[in-house]
């Protein structure tokens, strides 16, 4: 980890050796949550969020940098914790703006990043919305991105962060002792159920409910208009490609957005406008032309019960 580190964050060496030692360094934290979780140990997580904001760096170099921050993030609560400490919310949104000097790539890793950080993550959900990050708005933008794979992503981001989830779900990661590496037996003296065993999810036993980020999720979706943003990214999507020629429409944004919908309305029970409420009408009767209801269900990957229950929430 070191020599890759030490090549990564060296201004003198080539755009393409740098890019390589990041490469490397990603594929280490990939592979075992220890690597991962000796950017603390090591120091490395100041220098590596620097790089992001660095002249000497190229947007290749931050691109793949910003790949090894997610990717060290990745259900890993201490990795995430022990970013979030250097206040990387106004980095990490300045990559989403579309800019000349800005890629798909750029963008989608940024959002990447955004959902290793925000994954199970309520407090940090929270503050994302904080006046002075402003998160929320960002991210509704990006539905309106000229590249499809930039919108697919945020939704997915969206959904995944709205999601019903409670301790005792079926979360592997969070759902058995054995899986936070808590001790066998206690010490003399000590119970079991006071200790906490030092590891990368020990902060899941002192916190549970850290993972229920739908409440906070919720409350954005309302205050920044995200579901209306949402319904206009499906019923009237904008065309693709820097030049607006390449198609508009997309299953896969189609899937993630009413999936986000099926989520909001039915898991959530929360209210769409009447404005809202009719674009989608309009949009599921079209839809329902082309088939019966039962292959549309399936082309969206729902269940003919779950696209009912979303068609019932529209009347």
């Amino acid at each position: 980890m070191k020599k890759w580190f030490a090549v990564a964050v060296d201004s003198s060496q080539s755009e393409d050796d740098r890019v390589e030692a990041l490469e490397q360094l990603e594929d280490l934290v990939e592979q075992k949550i220890d690597f991962a979780n000796n950017l603390k140990v090591l120091k490395m997580w100041e220098p590596l969020h620097s790089l992001l904001t660095s002249d000497t760096c190229t947007l290749a170099v931050k691109i793949q940098t910003l790949s090894v921050i997610a990717t060290a993030m990745q259900n890993n609560p201490s990795g995430q914790d022990a970013y979030f400490a250097y206040n990387p919310f106004p980095t990490l949104i300045s990559f989403l703006v579309p800019s000349p000097s800005s890629t798909v790539e750029s963008r989608s890793k940024a959002v990447y990043a955004l959902s290793g950080l925000l994954k199970h993550n309520a407090p940090a959900v929270s503050l994302f919305g904080s006046p002075e990050v402003d998160g929320w708005t960002k991210l509704r933008d990006l539905l309106q991105d000229p590249e499809i794979k930039v919108r697919r992503k945020t939704i997915f981001l969206f959904n995944m962060l709205l999601m019903s989830t409670t301790p005792s779900d079926s979360n592997p990661e969070f759902s058995s002792q054995q899986n936070f590496h808590t001790p066998s037996s206690p010490p003399a003296g000590e119970t079991q159920q006071n200790q906490i065993h030092p590891n990368s999810h020990a902060v899941l036993l002192q916190n549970p409910w850290r993972v229920v980020t739908s409440q906070p999720t919720l409350d954005a979706f309302k205050e920044h208009g995200i579901v209306s943003a949402v319904i206009e990214a499906l019923t009237n999507p904008q065309p693709c490609g820097e030049d607006g020629d390449g198609d508009a429409s997309d299953l896969q944004v189609e899937q993630f957005a009413v999936r986000l919908l099926y989520s909001y309305t039915v898991i959530c029970s929360a209210e769409l406008s009447e404005a809202d409420k009719e674009a989608l009408r309009s949009w599921f009767e079209e839809k329902t032309k082309e088939g019966v209801q039962g292959m549309l269900a399936k082309e969206l990957d729902l269940t003919v019960g779950e696209l009912k229950s979303l068609v019932g929430k529209l009347e």
